[in-house]
């Protein structure tokens, strides 16, 4: 894990979500941040994410990637976005209780996709996972459900527009 020159910006987070919702009972609670252009979170599996053996569930590994490139996209494309289609290569075993950054950033975007890549890093910089991921926006009669599930916080780079909330 590297460390940046650029400014950590906090997002905002929801209620709900199994990665960053502060009141899902058994979410990650993950606090997620803006360094640049790239999109980033601490990730420490616990015990009970493993899958066999004492590896993280890949699952697991694939939602994190998930959330991190939707994020990468929504700052990208400054609306919100849902997964159409993204992909996990698992390069080496994760094992549990393993400090790790997430990362993701956009790669491209044409008409309304973004593209997006995420990895999974460990201190020494070993790469455990990567993803890349196309996204689209959600559709405008949607977007009226993040409404009341998101947290704004002071500090946090202001979203609300993104999800059609007033200030």
């Amino acid at each position: 894990m590297t460390e940046s020159t650029s400014e950590r910006v906090r997002l905002p987070w929801s209620r709900s979500c199994f990665v960053c919702g502060e009141a899902n009972p058994q979410g990650l609670h993950a606090e997620i941040f803006l360094v640049g252009d790239v999109v980033e979170m601490t990730f420490v599996p616990r015990r009970e994410h493993v899958g066999w053996n004492d590896v993280v569930h890949g699952g697991l590994i694939s939602t994190v990637l998930d959330e991190l490139m939707t994020w990468a996209a929504i700052v990208h494309g400054r609306q919100a976005y849902f997964a159409v289609d993204f992909g996990v290569r698992f390069k080496a075993p994760l094992p549990a209780e393993k400090p790790c950054l997430v990362k993701a950033r956009a790669s491209g975007s044409r008409r309304r996709v973004v593209d997006t890549e995420s990895w999974i890093e460990d201190q020494a910089g070993t790469v455990f996972a990567r993803g890349t991921g196309r996204y689209l926006p959600v559709p405008a009669e949607n977007v009226r459900g993040f409404h009341d599930d998101f947290v704004w916080a002071d500090g946090c780079l202001d979203l609300r527009e993104v999800f059609g909330i007033q200030r």
